[in-house]
């Protein structure tokens, strides 16, 4: 008789157990069993159990969250290089994206976890820029670039809190 591979034992085992398969499907997954520790132990119902799903899933979302926060992080670091620079008009496009990347990471908590970021970033960026003998801008300038990039991340986040809205009411249909 020829050897079945384990997929086929798998698929043979259910017609099998319930007594509906041939003679031969019957004997080759028997001879099959007998040699295969994994089989055997699916035959006679001692499978271990089997991931949990949930677990796995709330897994998978955490390591989401992390590099959405991560993502966001390192564009609020590269719209604040930008403050004050040639290239500073970027942050209109970079903000509100990072906006939304705070709502996928926040949720709602986006109305007051991104602006907090916000300022202890730009601080944080100064003070380095301070430390390093660089270009650094004055407090008035701090407020004011602040002031508008959390404005631009909020409209960010309230788009992206828009298109989920928009898509769980559709997928309700």
């Amino acid at each position: 008789m020829n050897e079945i591979s384990c997929e086929v034992c798998m698929d043979l085992m259910p017609l099998v157990q319930d007594g509906v398969a041939s003679e031969d499907s019957r004997k080759a997954v028997e001879a099959h069993v007998a040699g295969c520790e994994a089989c055997r132990a699916q035959y006679k119902g001692k499978v271990p159990p089997a991931a949990d799903a949930d677990k796995a899933l709330k897994k998978l979302q955490r390591k989401l969250r992390f590099a959405g926060l991560f993502l966001m992080m390192l564009g609020i670091f590269a719209g604040l290089a930008l403050t004050a620079r040639e290239g500073m008009f970027y942050n209109l496009l970079i903000m509100p994206v990072i906006g939304a990347l705070g709502y996928l990471v926040f949720r709602k908590k986006t109305l007051y976890e991104l602006p907090v970021l916000l300022v202890v970033m730009h601080l944080a960026v100064n003070g380095i820029n301070w430390l390093r003998g660089l270009e650094f801008l004055d407090l008035y300038s701090i407020f004011f670039f602040t002031v508008i990039y959390i404005v631009l991340a909020q409209v960010g986040a309230l788009i992206a809190a828009l298109f989920h809205y928009a898509f769980q009411k559709e997928g309700k249909k």
